[in-house]
């Protein structure tokens, strides 16, 4: 369908470049114009016609990227309340989400992993140490919420390897409980269980691929995690957001000076081929980042209307000393 309507649509002078004669510094259809009504079906992914009265596409057929400088981007009632707000950023994130894990799956889908009668996911676990370093070893808790707050349940290991152990454990875990791994001079990481997958609280903070509706099963525990947990969560995330609108722009660059033959430094592509292979990859990347750039913008939101009037979790005693096991 694609290419049969590629064949028909109308060209304009005032279509961005290649289809027509504007070099575009703005906004297409793709990024979300409130004038663009999508065909139905299939073809809804990439076609619509525009309904803008002051565009030269009026009333025509148009490919997303076609675009004109008639955009205007998509604008929510400021007289929603926060609830209003909160369900339809819950909602958009759930949709980008599901359109991202469609274009994932269709390179190399995966097998979902699903719950137990209980609802619960099963996950290994394992963090390594030096057993050298005084206070070094570890043990692994699960935090259950109880009574506004979470109970820190210590749960079976074992230690493999001797110059540089691995603690591992195999344990069942609902959404919205928590796996902390405590040392015994004090430190503390935590493993964030969701629907089967762990996200590592210590290496990346990176919670957005959840998804809003997700999260909040975590809102407790976000609620009462320490503030520096907290605070790498909430700057990991805005450093995301910023590389992420910062590769988009490049990506846009890029194409732009692409199509004039300009390359910088070693991007000159050695032959027709590879120059398709670097402008299919810029382009996906342009389709992509701003679905992410969203996600990234609705998980910082959220974490902003989180209450963290009592940030401080349970206390969790240092573990005992722990024998290596032979």
């Amino acid at each position: 369908m694609h290419e049969k309507l590629l064949k028909i649509v109308r060209t304009l002078e005032t279509d961005y470049e290649p289809y027509g004669k504007v070099e575009q510094d703005n906004s297409d259809c793709s990024c979300g114009c409130r004038h663009f009504v999508k065909l139905a079906g299939d073809a809804g992914e990439e076609w619509g016609v525009c309904a803008n009265p002051d565009s030269a596409r009026a009333g025509l057929l148009t490919f997303e990227h076609q675009g004109c400088p008639a955009f205007e981007p998509i604008l929510l009632d400021r007289a929603l309340t926060d609830s209003q707000l909160r369900t339809l950023i819950a909602e958009a994130s759930e949709i980008l989400k599901d359109r991202r894990r469609q274009r994932t799956d269709s390179v190399a889908p995966e097998e979902t992993p699903l719950p137990d009668e209980r609802g619960e996911f099963m996950y290994d676990l394992k963090t390594t140490y030096f057993p050298h370093i005084k206070g070094h070893a570890p043990v692994i808790f699960r935090l259950e919420p109880h009574d506004g707050g979470f109970v820190a349940v210590p749960l079976a290991s074992r230690t493999t390897g001797s110059r540089r152990p691995t603690l591992m454990g195999r344990h069942s875990a609902k959404n919205g409980e928590v796996f902390k791994i405590v040392r015994a001079n004090g430190e503390y990481s935590y493993q964030v269980p969701y629907n089967g997958k762990i996200y590592n609280l210590k290496q990346y903070g990176n919670l957005s691929d959840i998804g809003l509706l997700g999260l909040e099963t975590l809102r407790r525990f976000l609620e009462c995690v320490e503030p520096e947990t907290f605070e790498k969560i909430t700057s990991d995330a805005r450093k995301w957001l910023k590389h992420a609108k910062r590769s988009l722009d490049d990506n846009q660059d890029r194409i732009r000076r692409w199509k004039k033959r300009e390359f910088w430094g070693d991007e000159a592509p050695a032959n027709k081929r590879e120059y398709q292979e670097m402008w299919k990859e810029a382009e996906e990347e342009v389709e992509q980042l701003p679905t992410r750039i969203t996600e990234y913008e609705a998980f910082i939101e959220w974490l902003r209307g989180l209450d963290r009037s009592a940030p401080t979790l349970r206390f969790v005693p240092p573990p005992p000393p722990q024998q290596r096991n032979r």
